[in-house]
C-alpha cells in the first residue's frame, strides 16, 4: 500500500520487478522528471574517477558508496530530512542496490534505485547516458 501511495503522490513510473520488492526501482527518465519537479533528490554513488569519465546526472548530489562517511554525505544531500524521496544511481545498478539498502537501514523512508544506472543494465534499461538525459561535467574540488 505504501508503494502505491508513494508512487501516486510522486507521479512516477515505478518498475516493480518480482526479484526486487524493496527498494523500488525507478527508470532514469522518471527519476529525471521527478528531480526537475523537485520531488526527488538524486544521489550518484560512483567514484570520482567515474564522474570524471562520464560526468554527473544534472542536479545530482554525490556520495561515494565506499566512503566511510557515505551516510553523512547522503543526509547532507537531503538536508537531514530522511522523509525526502531519494534515488541512487551508479554505473550499472549493482552499487545502487547496496546504497539503497544502506539508506533504508539508516532511516531514509522513500528510497529508489535507478537500476539501469548511467551506462545501462540489460533488462533494466538503456541507462541515463543512452537515454540522452542531461549530464554535467564533474569538476573536482580544489584541495
Amino acid at each position: 500500500m505504501r508503494r502505491l501511495l508513494t508512487t501516486a503522490l510522486l507521479g512516477a513510473t515505478v518498475l516493480a520487478g518480482p526479484a526486487l520488492a524493496d527498494p523500488q526501482q525507478l527508470a532514469a527518465d522518471a527519476a529525471w522528471t521527478m528531480v526537475q519537479r523537485g520531488d526527488l533528490v538524486l544521489i550518484d554513488v560512483r567514484t570520482p574517477s567515474e564522474w570524471a569519465m562520464t560526468g554527473l546526472p544534472r542536479d545530482a548530489h554525490v556520495a561515494t558508496l565506499q566512503d566511510v562517511d557515505f551516510l553523512d554525505q547522503a543526509r547532507g544531500a537531503v538536508l537531514g530530512d530522511l522523509d525526502q524521496p531519494v534515488a541512487v544511481i551508479c554505473r550499472s545498478g549493482a552499487r545502487s542496490r547496496i546504497a539503497a539498502s544502506k539508506l533504508e537501514k539508516a532511516g531514509f523512508s522513500h528510497v529508489y534505485e535507478v537500476a539501469e544506472g548511467m551506462s545501462g543494465n540489460g533488462g533494466a534499461g538503456a541507462g541515463w547516458i543512452k537515454r540522452g538525459l542531461p549530464v554535467d561535467p564533474f569538476i573536482p574540488p580544489d584541495n
